[in-house]
Formats: C-alpha cells, structure tokens, sequence
C-alpha cells in the first residue's frame, strides 16, 4: 500500500469520527433547544458519518497479483 491509501483511509476516518461527534451533539441538542431540527440533522449526520466509518477501500490501493 502507498502512503496515499493510507491518508485516503485516515481521511475517511478522521472525517467519520468527526461526523459521528457532530451527529451526538446535534442529537443531545435535539431534547433541549431544536426537538424536530435536531433530531433529523442528528440522523442525517450519523448516516453520512457511518458512510466514512465503513467506505470500501479504493481499488487502486489493492495489491497487484500479476
């Protein structure tokens, strides 16, 4: 693997992580300041963030076997 696969895969969790943050926190504002806003931001979040956790790797970073 090159080091671009492995900043492609760091990205991709670093932003995941950081979707996964924001979706709790837009979740917990959720019960106090925007009940229905929150809440369908909240999930939105955490569907795109679970998108980032779990993306396939890019075919180009698999090892050649010829």
């Amino acid at each position: 693997m090159t080091s671009d696969c492995h900043a492609a895969r760091a990205l991709n969790l670093v932003l995941g992580l950081f979707l996964v943050v924001l979706g709790f926190i837009l979740f917990l504002s959720g019960f106090s300041f925007l009940p229905v806003v929150g809440f369908f931001l909240a999930f939105a979040t955490l569907g795109f963030s679970t998108f980032f956790l779990f993306a396939p790797r890019d075919r180009t970073c698999f090892m050649s076997t010829k």
